[in-house]
């Protein structure tokens, strides 16, 4: 391949790159993610609201690079769904770029680095990362760079071959000075960054043991580069310290996330090292036999490459353990043991995003054992008659082979497979894109109630990015334990998604309505709601409670309470008026140390013995009391086995235990609870 072509190749090389990661966008990942909406809002928006961390105590801890051009990106494009991952798109394309770039300076071989960045663009590990708006993809294009950096500065100084050295010159220390500066950038991407330092040291280590002519020549200059990353990082380094929590465990504060994953090492210091082990043998066995088990970005335990593949890393490995007195082997087997580090010593093993780090090397070694294992049979006289054409037609089929099998099975498996899995949709919210895509559809549906598992703001925000309306208000509730009816003329709209699945009572309360249901996507179910009716329980069955029109201080009104059976209570609501809460604040999750962000409001069922001593207690609130206008209703279930008790109800607020009072026909506050009868004595 001359210059021409390798330039042509390389056009080529990131058009593909950038158009397999342009491409589906809106079906590929099937909605959003809780990091991905954490990143954009919580993180990324503390820029846009005008504050400038160092560094994010919340989300267990997060270095602030990707989230400062998150932003950025942001301001120019506003929120959606390509804003969210175009910065993702450019450091992936970025990084198959790079790989290009170093598997030629380390090898001289275009057609390794050939293979290497096509598998890295059609890879599915690759695609996956790129693709999410999650900043770990930010650390590799940064690696490389300072890779790149690095090796030039020790081994290819201008005028002089790689075997002649040469002491330190001005240009050397320039390229250590940006060689420093790329890797103290590369700092503020992902934990794993911390292990570049680590790489470069134990490389010069293994240089003044193997290679002390090189050494000598170049000791000082890793100095620099080392110092210049330590001065950029120092910002940092002191917000993470200051930010360190006692709850770190729990994955409150800076660096929570390592110490909440690190149960391997916890277990060895406590003389268990049986975890460990099995940490690494199962990261070992990633690429051909046992694959990230977390479906989040991974299709749960799938390997990183088919069996061929497999074989060749390996094969790749045995070249670099052979040739392990070439600095350039020994730095692959170097970079990829450092790479795989983070998955040996957390949890889950053969993590995808804690080995982020060896995701280029991964894709150099294979490609390294194909060109090598070509170039050794060339020189064995293949070269002669029909030798000759035999090695051609074997070479290139080994290459399609690796290339083609690896693309199809990885390309299938991304934008066809993954995102159709019920966890992933679950995961990814897919259900609330739908959602969202009928609701702009129908343009006169302008009030509707959409069911939630998790409730709170995440769901309201993937709803609020992909809707592409402003008219349209959206209630969320628990549809295993509540149902609601939107304030809008004698019927109502519900959407239920796959998750939750609605129970007893509420699931006869859905069937008790004459309109079956419209399946307007394959996992959403359209409910034309009339006005609340009696559950499908018989009159032996069903026991009211003479409860009528309690109203609390705080806007809400209890119109009735109906046992069913012996072991549910069903409560009726209707919203008297605006709700008197404080917004819960849109911080990531798991909070800063010492930030509240849970409910601010719910029901406590308490029932009571005699003496007032409390049996059994079911509290909760199974819609989001921050979504509901005036004028909605909603039913919601309390599991209790009631008896010769009385039942204490009330409204209170889960982080301070303050109840709300109970008013009087006058509007005054009679009390905090409201005491029924038990059901054996109501006639």
């Amino acid at each position: 391949m001359n210059s021409k072509w390798e330039w042509v190749f390389v056009v080529v090389l990131l058009l593909l790159a950038w158009g397999l990661r342009l491409c589906c966008l809106e079906t590929v990942p099937p909605g959003w993610r809780d990091d991905e909406l954490i990143n954009i809002h919580a993180l990324s928006g503390e820029l846009l609201a005008g504050r400038f961390p160092l560094y994010y105590t919340g989300a267990s801890g997060h270095e602030p690079l990707y989230h400062h051009l998150h932003a950025g990106v942001h301001a120019v494009l506003g929120f959606n769904v390509l804003s969210g991952h175009l910065l993702s798109v450019a450091f992936g394309m970025l990084t198959v770029a790079l790989t290009y770039t170093l598997t030629r300076r380390l090898f001289g071989s275009r057609a390794a680095a050939a293979i290497t960045s096509l598998a890295l663009a059609t890879s599915f590990w690759s695609l996956m990362y790129s693709r999410t708006a999650i900043r770990h993809i930010s650390l590799p294009p940064l690696a490389l760079a300072t890779f790149y950096l690095f090796w030039r500065a020790i081994f290819e100084k201008p005028g002089f071959s790689v075997s002649e050295g040469a002491s330190a010159s001005p240009e050397a220390t320039k390229t250590w000075f940006l060689a420093g500066l790329t890797m103290g950038l590369s700092l503020y991407t992902y934990p794993a960054a911390r292990l570049l330092p680590v790489l470069l040291v134990l490389f010069f280590v293994y240089l003044a043991l193997f290679h002390r002519d090189r050494f000598s020549h170049h000791w000082r200059s890793p100095l620099l580069a080392l110092l210049v990353a330590a001065v950029l990082v120092a910002p940092m380094g002191i917000a993470i310290f200051q930010g360190r929590s006692e709850t770190a465990a729990e994955g409150i504060g800076a660096d929570a996330r390592i110490a909440e994953l690190a149960v391997p090492l916890r277990e060895l210091q406590a003389g268990n090292p049986r975890p460990l082990l099995e940490n690494v043998w199962e990261t070992l066995g990633m690429f051909h036999a046992t694959g990230d088990p977390e479906w989040l970005y991974n299709i749960s335990g799938r390997p990183v490459f088919n069996l061929f593949g497999g074989a060749l890393l390996w094969a790749g490995v045995a070249l670099c353990l052979y040739h392990w007195r070439q600095p350039r082997y020994f730095f692959l087997l170097l970079w990829l043991g450092l790479g795989l580090l983070p998955a040996f010593v957390s949890t889950p093993p053969a993590s995808l995003s804690h080995t982020i780090l060896a995701q280029p090397v991964a894709y150099i070694l294979p490609a390294l054992a194909l060109t090598t294992a070509y170039r050794w049979l060339k020189s064995r006289g293949w070269q002669v008659a029909s030798g000759k054409w035999l090695l051609i037609i074997g070479r290139w089929s080994l290459i399609i082979l690796f290339l083609a099998g690896n693309a199809a099975r990885d390309l299938r498996d991304y934008f066809t497979i993954w995102p159709q899995q019920d966890m992933v949709r679950f995961l990814y919210r897919a259900d609330y894109r739908e959602a969202a895509r009928y609701l702009d559809a129908h343009p006169d549906i302008t009030n509707v109630a959409i069911s939630s598992t998790l409730m709170g703001p995440w769901d309201l925000l993937a709803l609020g990015v992909d809707i592409q309306r402003d008219d349209v208000t959206v209630r969320l509730f628990d549809s295993s334990r509540a149902l609601i009816w939107v304030a809008e003329g004698a019927s109502s709209l519900a959407l239920l998604t796959t998750f939750p699945v609605p129970a007893a009572p509420i699931q006869d309360i859905l069937k008790a309505n004459t309109d079956p249901p419209e399946a307007i996507a394959p996992h959403l179910k359209l409910y034309t709601l009339s006005p609340i009716p009696n559950p499908s329980a018989s009159a032996e069955q069903e026991t009211r409670s003479p409860t009528s029109n309690v109203q609390f201080a705080n806007g809400l009104k209890l119109t009735e309470t109906r046992w069913l059976g012996n072991d549910i209570l069903l409560t009726v609501w209707l919203v008297a008026a605006p709700l008197d809460l404080p917004p819960i604040p849109i911080v990531a999750n798991p909070p800063p140390p010492d930030v509240y962000t849970g409910p601010r409001l719910a029901v406590f069922a308490h029932l009571l013995n005699a003496d007032g001593a409390l049996v059994a207690g079911d509290d909760g609130l199974w819609v989001d009391p921050l979504t509901l206008r005036p004028g909605d209703r909603f039913v919601q279930v309390h599991r209790l086995t009631n008896g010769p008790y009385t039942l204490e109800l009330g409204l209170y607020d889960p982080l301070t235990g303050e109840r709300w009072s109970v008013l009087n026909a006058e509007g005054q506050p009679v009390a905090d609870h409201i005491l029924l009868p038990s059901m054996d004595s109501i006639p």
